[in-house]
Formats: C-alpha cells, structure tokens, sequence
C-alpha cells in the first residue's frame, strides 16, 4: 500500500470557495506565483475534504436510501422524500478543486514548448482529476459546463457554454485516452517529478497512467443502458493497455487530518438489517471493519441479568442491523430500536450495532489515525470486469475476477481499517477469506453469478457511497428479491417508498449572468420523459440512468 504522505499548506494559497459562477470565473490566481507542482496537493486536499458533503450527502441521504445504513432511531417517515442539503459536490467542483486544477493546466498551457514538454506528467495528473470530479459532479446533475469553466480568468467567456452528459461523456473518454498517449509519448527523463506534491503516487506516473486507462472502463460502464455498443468498443481499447492490477495501485487518497471535522463523524449511525444479515449469514470478515461490536458481549448480558433488567441467554450475534423501514420503528414493532435498550448505572445497552467511525473518521475519541479516500480500487475494477464479462461485454473469466475482487475488497478494507487504527483492529487471516468465498452465498454459482457480483460490488462500495447509489440505479439490484435482500420501506402502516434517483437541481435565477445557458440545458434535459415533475423532483432521472 502506498506512504503516509502529509499535507502542509498554505490557506494564503487557496481561492474562496463559493456557488456563485460568475464569481468563480472571474476569480484570478494569476496574482500568485506558485509552480504548477506547488499547486498539486493545495488542489488534491480541496476535493477531498468537503465534510459537508459526509454529513448531508452520505449519512443522511445516500446511505440511508441505499440501506448501507440507518439512523440509531430508525429512517423518518419522510427519508426518501427528503432532498435538501445536497450537491456539495457541484460547489466543490466549480470552487477550488475544479479552478485550482485547470489553474495548473493553463499555466503549463503557457509555458514556451520547450518547458511544456518537461511537464506532460504534471498536466496529466490535474487533467485526470479534473476529469473523475467533473465525472462526479454529471453524475446527479446530468448537463454542466465543463469545457468553457473557469476560463473567464484567462480571458476567456464569462458564459461557459453547458454540454450535454452524452456529450460529457465523449469529452472525458477522449481526455482520458488524450493523457494515455500523452504519458505515453513523453520523454520521462526530462520530467519534473512532483514527488510527494503527488498525495496519490508520488510522482510515479505509471501508476497515472493505469488509472486513466481504468477510470475509462469505470466511467463508461454507466453507458449501459443507454449505449452499450459503446461501452464494448472503449472496454475493448481498455483492455489491450496497461490497467490496474494490484491493490497497490489503487486510486485512493491516503490523508492525515483531512477529516478533522466533525461533519465527517457518522455518530448516530448504525449498520441496517439487510447488510448485517447477509454479512452475519455468510460470516464477511469486513463485518468488524464497517461496524461496531454491540452492547451485548456476554459479560454486559451477565451484568443486565443480575440487575434483573433482562432473562439469562448466551450471547451469539455481535453485528445486528436496524430496519429501514419507517413502519418497522412504530411503537408496536420497536425490538431493535427501543424495547432491545436497557439503563444501567447510567449505560444505555443496544442490540444495534454502530458503524465503525474510525473508518469515517479517524479523529473520533481522540484518534490518530489517517483517512482512505477510495476512487477507484483494484477491488472495484475486477469486480466491474467480472460483471461485465457475466454479461456477455467483455471476455474474461468470470469465476476468477469475482473472486479475485472480494479477495481485494477484503485486503483493501484492512488497509483502510489498519490506517484508521480502529480500535481492536485485527488482520484478516487467509483462512477467514477462504472461508467466506466458500460460504453458502458468496461460493461462485454460475446460475446466480450476476446477483452475486453485483451484491459484491455493494459491500465493497461501502466507502464510496454514491458508488452503490448508483449500482443499484444501474443494475436495479440488491433488491427484495436477491441474496442480499434490500428491504421494501414503507411509513404509515403500508406506504411504499421509492429510493430517490437524482438530486434537487438548482432553478436558474434571471440576474444570473450565465441564466440563458442554464435555462436551455435545464429545459433540453426536461425533454427526456425520465425527468420527473419538476427539477425538484428527486424521483426524476438523469440521462445515464434510462429506464
């Protein structure tokens, strides 16, 4: 796995952040005098430590929709209408990652061509990250501006033109194969190293490379619905290139205090049935690394037994799931969530088990431990591989990229586990992997190989929330009827629930001064019937995402 890198910076060097657009193109850093390098890692930490983000996006919005959580209290009724708060990506994006990255490409773009030539590596690393953000961003908000952003700085339109997402999606894929070839072609004796300004590899642009020619492969497989002609022909230009191959190379950022803020702390958060069941049933060794142990070891059950607060049992299930139905928290049907505590000397005793923080947030109780960021992994590559080639895509052997990426999945979340110094951390044995490929759900069936992979790809997205939003988005599954059974929420004795697709798109304002082009992308997105009522209606779809 790769160093420790630590970030120091300079806040003198970091643009304000904001949401206003006008604002942000008309924002110049041409004021400082920073090298492209020195501003690398000043760009890397402005995409990663959006907290806001954690709190509203993921732990209460994404997670709980996705059933990979629920709140210690149980889901409100009214969680799967309840939008607010989100896209804290868009701002992050159009604030100092996005500027601070086409920052370091206009000032290499500048350069004489024989200074130019020493800084392929450089541009590369920003144009690949520029990429996967704005890849993100498109991904709840369908058309953005892209290729006309934060161009008002260098002279450029103060009304960047929006593009399409079938459109954006054109643009990455010739970006990244563009940085391929680029790396490819240069002279890598003249190159300036960014060295440890590199927080993802150090400088060592092989590992670039792979990941541009991967994040290919990732960010076409949500062609699949809507143009998977496509997606075969880029996964078969992928395939013949150097890939990801190892979990030492997977595209994660490794961070020392980044997530200082409490925002990033997922306390009040616990494990949900669905994901607990099938874990305890097939006994995932990554149970210990996503959640906590609960309340009931037996040396407390003994302790509640002889205040008279509970009958004698044994103890047999640390690791148990709250429902995520608002109608399973009423007070008739409250076992997990009310009538399973018990006070004690001042101790509220839980049957729920919580996440485990430290995997969110290294800080919790005084921790000292770094923050895994997950982009894409090697964990994540073979198992898309693996879906892919079930489906007839791309050639490959099933059976082997399933397995070889839960085994990855499992080295990965140790990593991250190990990094995090979560408390009472042990190492998964080689034992305990064989035995989960082997137990009952999990052992390779080529009848049920879909559903498997894809319910694999589901735990292993557990740090990359929208990852799993969109899986489910993609493949409609888990879902009631798989292994991994998703629950069917309701509220009000029967109410179904349906899990929101799309964010709450911004409405454009008249005194903005981009509101035309806002408009007409907003109106031309409107003429897909998927859309929904309104652009606040989160039930309503984005392009990528066709029924």
């Amino acid at each position: 796995m790769k160093k420790l890198l630590i970030l120091t910076v300079s806040l003198s060097l970091f643009i304000s952040c904001t949401s206003d657009f006008a604002d942000i193109n008309t924002n110049p850093l041409d004021k400082t005098t920073a090298t492209p390098e020195e501003l690398l890692p000043l760009a890397i930490k402005r995409g990663y430590d959006g907290s806001y983000e954690y709190y509203y996006d993921y732990y209460r919005r994404i997670m709980p929709w996705t059933q990979t959580l629920v709140p210690n209290t149980g889901n409100a009724s009214n969680f799967m209408d309840d939008g607010s708060n989100m896209n804290a990506r868009k701002d992050i994006f159009y604030g100092d990652h996005g500027a601070l990255l086409t920052d370091i490409i206009h000032k290499i773009n500048q350069m004489p061509a024989n200074e130019q030539v020493k800084y392929v590596n450089i541009k590369s690393i920003a144009s690949i990250l520029k990429v996967y953000y704005a890849w993100y961003v498109t991904d709840v908000n369908g058309s953005m501006a892209y290729t006309e952003s934060f161009q008002a700085r260098y002279g450029g339109t103060l009304t960047p033109k929006f593009e399409t997402q079938e459109q954006l999606y054109d643009i990455f894929d010739k970006q990244l194969n563009d940085v391929y070839v680029a790396i490819e072609a240069a002279d890598q004796s003249i190159q300036i190293n960014p060295g440890n300004k590199d927080l993802f590899f150090n400088g060592n642009i092989t590992r670039w490379k792979k990941i541009a020619n991967s994040l290919r492969l990732k960010i076409a497989s949500r062609l699949m619905k809507r143009n998977p002609a496509k997606l075969s022909t880029i996964a078969a230009q992928v395939l013949s290139r150097e890939q990801i191959n190892s979990t030492d190379e997977d595209f994660s950022l490794l961070a020392k205090r980044f997530t200082e803020n409490g925002n990033f702390n997922p306390i009040g958060m616990s494990a949900s049935k669905p994901m607990a069941d099938f874990m305890n049933l097939n006994k995932d060794p990554r149970r210990p690394i996503f959640f906590q142990e609960n309340d009931y070891s037996q040396e407390n059950i003994d302790k509640l037994v002889a205040a008279g607060k509970m009958k004698p049992t044994i103890e047999n299930q640390r690791y148990v799931g709250g429902p995520t139905s608002p109608d399973m928290v009423s007070p008739n049907k409250s076992r997990y969530y009310t009538s399973a505590k018990r006070l004690l000397d001042g101790i509220n005793y839980d049957t729920i088990s919580r996440l485990q923080y430290k995997i969110w947030h290294p800080e919790y109780n005084a921790g000292t431990g770094n923050a895994v960021f997950p982009i894409l992994t090697y964990a994540d590559y073979s198992l898309l591989k693996a879906e892919l080639a079930a489906r007839g895509l791309i050639s490959g052997n099933v059976q082997a990229l399933y397995e070889q990426g839960i085994r990855a999945s499992i080295i990965t979340y140790n990593y991250i586990a190990k990094e995090a110094l979560v408390d009472k951390y042990v190492p998964t044995t080689e034992a305990e992997i064989t035995t989960y490929l082997n137990s009952s759900q999990v052992k390779f069936n080529t009848s049920t190989a879909l559903e498997q992979i894809i319910i694999q790809e589901y735990l292993n997205y557990f740090k990359q929330p929208n990852e799993v939003w969109a899986l489910i988005k993609r493949t409609g599954m888990p879902n009631t009827s798989t292994a991994l059974t998703l629950e069917s929420p309701s509220r009000d004795g029967g109410i179904l629930l349906v899990m929101p697709r799309r964010i709450i798109l911004s409405t454009p304002s008249k005194d903005n001064l981009n509101y035309q082009n806002q408009k007409s992308a907003l109106d031309m997105m409107k003429l897909d019937p998927d859309f929904g009522l309104s652009e606040s209606d989160i039930q309503g779809r984005i392009w990528w995402d066709k029924k």
